[in-house]
């Protein structure tokens, strides 16, 4: 991968996190909330790449003020998304409802007050990490992929419902998010079926967040077993989507033939 390609995908990743961040600022909307978060893990998923291979030239390390920032953004995006859940399962515990309101509310104010701070940090931490961006070799790209394909093909034999499934999951969205800078690398030597893996990785998405739902409402403040038993006959649902997903996923994952729209390119 070329520099100037690296660093033009950095420009457009970062530019697209800074908007998203200003107009949360701006709003407080909980969907540019939301897209800040997303751009974060795309660039983040990104530094893992690079640092897979300059091991050394460790850019995450640079990139923890704006994990900071992550962190207090998670906090305000958990009480909305508990809202949520309430709203959509028809939780009727005020004491609840207006907890959560109150964290994300207080959290959407108390994030204002440091957002100076914030941008200031986001733009000393750009200049600090592009000056810092190394060329990447193409078979570094190859390796980086083979290694976490084995990883999550380890994870999934056998499959086990579990936290490992979790980190599977995450494994696989850094592949993903990395797809576009890593496309000319792994064109003719590694073809990945993105498709496959957008496809399971949303499955076991859906099932660790029915997972977190049903500890919300298993935990004494709710204990509302109606809730608990619905979410979970989603959940045997999910299993069996996963389970014949993941079966066979070597074979999988790897294309015989490149997509026709790959073919074009």
């Amino acid at each position: 991968m070329k520099k100037k390609t690296e660093k033009a995908y950095f420009d457009e990743q970062w530019g697209g996190m800074t908007t998203h961040l200003k107009a949360f600022i701006g709003s407080g909307d909980q969907e540019e909330l939301h897209l800040f978060r997303v751009q974060a893990k795309k660039i983040r998923a990104m530094l893992t790449l690079l640092d897979f291979a300059s091991p050394k030239h460790q850019l995450l390390r640079g990139f923890k003020p704006i994990k900071k920032i992550f962190k207090h953004c998670g906090i305000i995006r958990n009480a909305y998304i508990n809202l949520q859940l309430g709203a959509r399962y028809h939780l009727n515990n005020e004491q609840f409802i207006s907890g959560q309101q109150y964290i994300m509310e207080n959290g959407v104010v108390e994030f204002k007050t440091q957002s100076e701070k914030y941008l200031k940090t986001v733009k000393s931490t750009y200049y600090d990490l592009k000056s810092g961006l190394r060329q990447v070799d193409n078979d570094n790209i190859n390796a980086f992929y083979k290694i976490y394909l084995e990883r999550a093909s380890d994870a999934l034999s056998p499959l086990q419902f579990n936290e490992e499934l979790h980190i599977c999951r995450m494994q696989i969205k850094i592949l993903m998010y990395n797809r576009k800078i890593a496309f000319k690398a792994l064109d003719g030597k590694l073809p990945v079926n993105t498709v496959y893996l957008d496809k399971l990785q949303d499955k076991i998405g859906n099932w660790h967040d029915n997972v977190l739902a049903i500890e919300l409402f298993s935990t004494p403040e709710l204990k509302d077993e109606r809730v608990i038993a619905e979410i979970k006959k989603q959940n045997t649902r999910l299993k069996r989507a996963i389970t014949t997903l993941a079966k066979g996923f070597e074979k999988k994952v790897i294309l015989e033939e490149k997509p026709i729209s790959e073919n074009k390119k």
